[in-house]
């Protein structure tokens, strides 16, 4: 069997189960398409119109932003390969960090008490996707002394001026329709990552409202070029950004301790630690041959969605050079900080006894494992076992990867941080 032909039977390459209404507004933005009308307009005083249309407000705040912004849309204005559903969904994800951007400053506005807000003892867990971080954030998050973020948070940090007190949140009702359209779309997405829109979720989407976000395409060069470029200064300038929205969410309900988690942390793991000087990290650690493959099938999936078809072998190219700066840049900044500030946890350990490894996290770091949170682990992991929404099944080969020259790459790596080498095996 070829490649391709392996490559086309993984969910990635499997037609996209979409309603009818959303069928018939891909028909319709196709044919536009074909006749040369490019909807939406990728420019910047369209979109920045829409936000403010939106909203009611004018002030976006510090400017920084602009950059990244028109780099994102200098590639998507002249991009080919998204589908015309694509162009939609990539307009939209533009428009809710301006949207977002907005609210922030009016509410700053109106309750400049909101920067007195102590963030205190912040945990975090930044490390890759794969390698236990979902299970752990969540585990973390059952401790009733925990602030976890929600995902109908991470969407819109601010409340709406509606909204009353005692009422269900609008926001919570919003996050529930749209995971619910996202798996109508990508069934295959949840067997990769589940979400619940209720529950905890990453807090990268805080992050991307300085429009510091996860980007699928391989080729979107520019933008990749500024991320790796940025100095030392806009990058705690974004985490101050970050710190801003937590002192919002926190103030509208509060709580214990926060907990986060985003593999972006790693890549810019000084910033973090600096921004929030008493953060308490958690780092999960896993054989980057299971790591790798797990990964370049989500991005493949997202690819698909966007796209339509997907270069299984470029995404293996560019996901495994990504991986391994990230993991230099996140090395390098732990011999800059006190090394108890960062605790390991290896993924082998965590899924053989998850309390035993939440017990040593809370020891290593001073936090108080109550009989509570002891009940509500036990609870969580008999209800919630491996594989809940079917296995994800992927192999090394479906992306141009081999063992041997992930062991070298990584060699460095797995040595410093012990980490126990295995063979391919599904998550």
């Amino acid at each position: 069997m070829s490649h391709s032909d392996s490559c086309q039977q993984k969910p990635w390459q499997q037609p996209l189960q979409i309603g009818p209404l959303v069928r018939g507004l891909a028909w319709c933005l196709g044919k536009a398409q074909s006749w040369g009308l490019n909807y939406p307009d990728f420019s910047e005083q369209k979109l920045m119109a829409a936000a403010r249309k939106k909203t009611g407000l004018d002030d976006f705040g510090d400017q920084r932003f602009l950059e990244p912004l028109r780099l994102r849309l200098s590639y998507l204005k002249n991009n080919k390969r998204l589908s015309p559903l694509g162009r939609v969904v990539a307009w939209q994800v533009l428009l809710k960090p301006l949207v977002n951007r907005l609210r922030i400053q009016d509410l700053l506005k109106r309750h400049p008490e909101i920067r007195e807000q102590q963030i205190v003892r912040p945990l975090f867990v930044a490390a890759f996707p794969r390698t236990g971080t979902t299970l752990l954030s969540k585990l973390l998050a059952l401790d009733p002394a925990s602030r976890p973020l929600l995902f109908w948070e991470a969407m819109q940090p601010t409340p709406e001026e509606s909204h009353k007190v005692g009422e269900p949140d609008p926001r919570m009702a919003r996050a529930e329709d749209i995971i619910a359209r996202l798996w109508r779309m990508l069934p295959a997405l949840r067997r990769i990552h589940d979400i619940d829109p209720l529950g905890p979720e990453e807090c990268a989407g805080l992050l991307a409202n300085a429009y510091i976000m996860p980007v699928f395409e391989e080729d979107d060069v520019n933008y990749r070029q500024w991320i790796e470029g940025l100095s030392r200064e806009q990058i705690c300038a974004a985490y101050e950004e970050y710190k801003l929205q937590l002192q919002i969410l926190q103030w509208q309900r509060g709580g214990g301790h926060w907990v986060l988690k985003s593999p972006l942390h790693l890549n810019w793991l000084d910033a973090l630690l600096t921004t929030f000087p008493d953060a308490c990290v958690v780092q999960t650690h896993r054989d980057p041959k299971q790591v790798l493959p797990s990964i370049c099938s989500l991005d493949a999936v997202m690819q698909q969605a966007a796209c339509g078809k997907v270069d299984c072998m470029e995404v293996g190219r560019h996901l495994s050079s990504q991986l391994a700066a990230s993991l230099r840049r996140g090395m390098q900044a732990r011999l800059n900080h006190p090394p108890e500030r960062v605790y390991d946890v290896q993924y082998a350990d965590l899924l053989r006894d998850p309390a035993a490894v939440l017990r040593s996290i809370y020891e290593h770091f001073g936090y108080t494992y109550s009989d509570a949170m002891a009940g509500r682990v036990a609870d969580y992991l008999a209800a919630n076992p491996q594989h809940k929404h079917g296995s994800h099944q992927y192999q090394l080969s479906d992306f141009g990867l081999s063992a041997e020259d992930l062991d070298r790459s990584f060699g460095d790596y797995c040595e410093r941080f012990q980490i126990p080498l295995a063979g391919q095996v599904s998550q």
